[in-house]
């Protein structure tokens, strides 16, 4: 009598086709794709503006519209189709440096830029007012009793009387005067980066 034999035939489990696993991160990155081309046009319909530079900001001057290791992204073709608005930031050339400037234009052509009382700045008759800060435990600096003295400036055709956001730590018109159109070469949009983290992805108002 012959013992039994018992035959197992052992078989390899069926492969999964991996093809709903490539569907799927097709699908996915086509959907990134799509919304980030959408913030991309997003972007682009906001800003007006197709020549971006981004810069980076190595002072204090403008703090806290922009301050001092910030990188900024400008249009450099925003003023193609305008002049340059009273509030809006720029960059600009200097005579005095190699570097360009960032500077708030708050004095256009025909306006009277003068020296308020208790360190304030008068615009057409009118205090200065600046656009509230960006981001947490970020906010102007408590201004001096008196500020620099200038002359009061009837703004010429052609140029911009700009100062810096940071009133007592900024060498801008009330020290060298006006700045001529010819010397503007862009507008400061947006905040990337910022060591304060709150700040990135902030507007320039």
């Amino acid at each position: 009598m012959q013992p039994s034999i018992l035959s197992t035939n052992l078989t390899s489990p069926p492969r999964r086709s991996a093809t709903p696993l490539i569907r799927i991160l097709v699908y996915a990155g086509t959907a990134v794709a799509l919304v980030l081309i959408f913030f991309v046009a997003k972007f682009f319909l906001w800003a007006k503006c197709f020549d971006l530079h981004a810069f980076v900001s190595r002072s204090g001057s403008m703090c806290p519209g922009i301050c001092e290791d910030e990188r900024v992204i400008a249009g450099m073709d925003a003023f193609d189709t305008h002049l340059p608005r009273r509030g809006e930031v720029i960059f600009f050339d200097q005579k005095e440096s190699d570097t360009k400037f960032i500077k708030r234009v708050i004095g256009v052509a025909g306006d009277t830029v003068a020296r308020g009382p208790s360190n304030t700045i008068l615009v057409n008759g009118k205090p200065l007012t600046l656009p509230p800060p960006c981001g947490e435990n970020n906010a102007y600096a408590r201004l001096a009793p008196e500020g620099p003295p200038f002359e009061t400036v009837k703004v010429p055709e052609g140029s911009l009387f700009v100062i810096g956001d940071n009133l007592d730590n900024s060498y801008d018109s009330r020290f060298f005067g006006v700045v001529g159109l010819d010397k503007v070469r862009g507008k400061a949009l947006l905040i990337y980066y910022s060591p304060n983290e709150s700040r990135i992805g902030c507007k320039v108002n």
